[in-house]
């Protein structure tokens, strides 16, 4: 008989917890003087702003380094997410990336004024449109997922993680290397980067990114290719060490892509038996698209940023200013078909355009001393330009005032936003004793958003129609603006019994503004905001090395109560998305990462995550409708990574390589009214070759998905289909690397 959640949870927890027990009886026994060698490599992270082990740390975080990332070919943030506790990844279009952390996370931004409530930043710059403002992952020195609230020192709006990108900075000593990757869809993925200096004081570092390949998916009507991809990004960097204290930094960056768009198709809604208008009139195959219009998937991106670093004493002086440029501009059919066979082709022309200033000074003790601190001030000014193009055709019978009038004609977007963001922000800790530490910080954040939004009509359809395509009833221009303001503390105890122990617990806070809706039916729903939503979340953490350092393992238990928390809302008669807020929702889980170094050429690696998440109190604005009890969004129960590297000696100038990873997740659904679901499924990857010991060179197979799982990334209901879009099927091929 199954046990309930609760129950398992507490099981789960218990069960982590005595097998992190184990190893402290190893620990204590002799172990050979030679093992130490083959310890797990340390792994340093800026997630307090401050370079650190990430073993030292007292909050949730994982990070995978550059070469991790180099032979995983990993060049986007969906790939990354797989491999974290507690993160999942959904995608609408070019300009959606859905992400969730720990049950907390935005479905569509389809406002100009909505905030993610998972920050993105590129070397500490806030990049606040995932999909329009967000370059693919290339020459990183790592990337860092800190998972729960991040309100103190932190920027903007980071309620529920942060993902931090760190780009490789120039060398002392001249460096180079270069992949080149190939395989099937035609695939192709080169990249390289060449470091060194150019004077005493001076090094530079230029590093650039091509990748392509065919598409997934195919569109039968206009015989063309969708899911396909051709992007090229390019970043250079210049280090001047002004003097023995100053250093100044420069970072410019810039990307462009293009695809034939995602590729939608139908497959019968299982919630809605008696209706699927979609799936009896077209193939089974789930990588096909029957819409008669162009549809595609473009995107730039451009970034300048710029720090300053000044030692004064046992003080540090930073200064950080970063400016991110974004534009996209997508077309895509929401039902994926022409009309017949679906009621309606309703077709979205969408463009965006953002601009992002950051600006930072900050202001730190030597973090040696008993008693440290930083302090700052924060300012960010963001631009958002936003229009969506509803251009519908239904076949349906009926004249003015039918269903079919609602699903007929042309309609148009147009909003524009400015927000301005302040903060103050400090930290203080304070070693009570020597492996005793009392961490107090906060920060005090106020939003200032303006928007001007307009709605127009361009066509009723047919003659006599009174209606344009749902859900806009009627034109309207409208201009509101209001600022938000919100304190977020952080409370952290952590002890060391020794030095390769942590311990910790955490009370902390988050915060993310308020908006308007992206598409209103109205000038009055148009008006009316939505609140700002605030996360107070608990943490008890364990970070432990045992066995020489050849045994890691890291544990987390949380808990976070939930005030207004934005939801979105499907309409699938509009075919729209309504933000509104759930008076209240819990989220309570465990996560483990264990890594074990069990030979000196192989490792083994788990990780996992345990979630009860609910919502408290809320009723759909829509109908009325209680989701008290209902399971959060986009959140499954349970998911796990497993993998295993080898790095085998053959002889004394050669390795065998070979890594493997499976991730799975259990099923998760949809929507807040827990009907439309998406069973749990799981991938594996994989790599071997051979490489050279001194890490010159390496030849290697590759794969992804290498079972070939057939796996959900989006899902919108509608008349008793679920329109879907898939995830990438088996990819292989190899992959050749070089170093100077």
């Amino acid at each position: 008989m199954n046990k309930p959640l609760s129950t398992r949870l507490r099981l789960g927890v218990a069960s982590i917890a005595i097998a992190a027990g184990l190893p402290a009886v190893a620990s204590a026994q002799e172990v050979p003087t030679n093992e130490q060698s083959y310890a797990i490599e340390e792994v340093t992270v800026t997630a307090r702003r401050r370079q650190e082990a990430m073993q030292d740390v007292p909050l949730a975080v994982s990070a995978m380094g550059a070469e991790e990332l180099r032979t995983q070919l990993i060049t986007d943030i969906s790939q990354v997410a797989s491999q974290v506790p507690s993160f999942t990844f959904q995608t609408q279009n070019a300009l959606e990336s859905e992400m969730f952390i720990r049950g907390v996370g935005s479905v569509r931004l389809n406002s100009a004024t909505a905030d993610p409530s998972i920050g993105t930043f590129l070397d500490e710059i806030y990049i606040g449109r995932r999909g329009a403002a967000t370059p693919p992952i290339f020459d990183l020195e790592r990337i860092e997922v800190l998972r729960g609230p991040q309100g103190t020192i932190f920027g903007k709006n980071v309620v529920g993680g942060a993902i931090n990108m760190i780009t490789a900075k120039p060398t002392q000593e001249f460096d180079a290397g270069a992949s080149l990757a190939i395989g099937n869809y035609s695939s192709l993925l080169a990249e390289g980067f060449v470091s060194g200096p150019i004077s005493d004081k001076v090094s530079a570092r230029i590093a650039i990114n091509h990748e392509q390949h065919d598409g997934y998916a195919h569109n039968v009507v206009r015989d063309e290719e969708m899911e396909d991809l051709e992007s090229t990004a390019i970043r250079g960097t210049l280090l001047w060490d002004i003097s023995d204290t100053m250093r100044l930094t420069l970072t410019a960056d810039a990307s462009k892509s293009d695809s034939g768009g995602s590729a939608r198709h139908a497959v019968d809604d299982p919630n809605a038996p008696g209706f699927g208008f979609i799936t009896p009139n077209i193939s089974d195959d789930p990588r096909t698209n029957y819409s008669p219009y162009e549809q595609y998937a473009n995107r730039e991106t451009s970034g300048l940023t710029a720090r300053f670093e000044w030692d004064i004493g046992n003080l540090s002086l930073i200064y950080l200013a970063g400016l991110r440029n974004g534009e996209g501009n997508i077309r895509w059919t929401q039902a994926g078909v022409g009309s017949p066979p679906s009621i309606t082709d309703s077709t979205l022309t969408q463009y965006e355009d953002y601009t992002g200033l950051t600006q930072e000074l900050r202001l730190q003790s030597d973090p040696e001393q008993r008693f440290r601190w930083s302090t700052g001030v924060y300012y960010l000014k963001e631009d958002v330009k936003r229009q969506s193009r509803n251009t519908a055709n239904s076949f349906l019978p009926g004249g003015p005032g039918s269903t079919r009038d609602t699903l007929d004609g042309d309609n148009r977007y147009i909003a524009s936003s400015e927000t301005t963001s302040y903060g103050v922000f400090g930290e203080i800790e304070y070693d009570i004793m020597p492996n005793l530490t009392l961490a107090v910080g906060g920060r005090y954040t106020t939003d200032d958003k303006s928007l001007d939004s307009r709605a127009e009509i361009l066509s009723l359809g047919p003659d006599g129609d009174l209606y344009s395509p749902a859900p806009l009833l009627e034109e309207y221009h409208i201009t509101p603006s209001q600022d938000w303001s919100e304190f977020t503390p952080r409370v952290a105890l952590e002890w060391k019994p020794n030095d390769d122990i942590l311990v910790y617990g955490a009370y902390s806070t988050g915060y993310k503004g308020g908006g308007w809706q992206g598409a209103a039916p109205d000038a009055a729903a148009a008006n009316k905001a939505y609140d700002p939503e605030t996360a107070t979340s608990w943490e008890l953490g364990l970070k432990a090395d045992w066995l020489n350092g050849r045994l890691r393992t890291n544990l987390a238990l949380f808990r976070t109560d939930f005030e207004d928390l934005q939801v979105e809302l499907l309409d699938d008669v509009s075919m729209t998305l309504i933000v509104a807020n759930a008076a209240d929702a819990l989220i309570q889980g465990a996560e483990f990462e264990v890594k074990g170094r069990v030979t000196p050429w192989l490792t083994l690696s788990a990780s996992g995550s345990l979630i009860d998440a609910e919502y408290q109190e809320y009723t759909d604005p829509l109908r009325g409708i209680s989701y008290d009890g209902h399971r959060i969004q986009r959140t499954p129960e349970y998911q796990y990574t497993v993998a295993a590297d080898v790095d085998y000696p053959i002889n004394d100038k050669l390795s065998f390589i070979a890594s493997a990873n499976y991730s799975y997740q259990d099923q998760m659904y949809w929507g807040p009214e827990n009907t439309n679901r998406e069973d749990g499924y799981g991938q594996l990857n994989g790599r071997f070759g051979v490489a050279s010991q001194d890490g010159r060179w390496s030849l290697t197979l590759w794969g992804r998905n290498i079972t070939d799982e057939l796996y959900r990334i989006s899902v919108i209901p509608f008349a008793g289909d679920e329109v879907s879009l898939f995830g990438a099927p088996r990819t292989f091929g190899v992959r050749l690397g070089v170093r100077y």
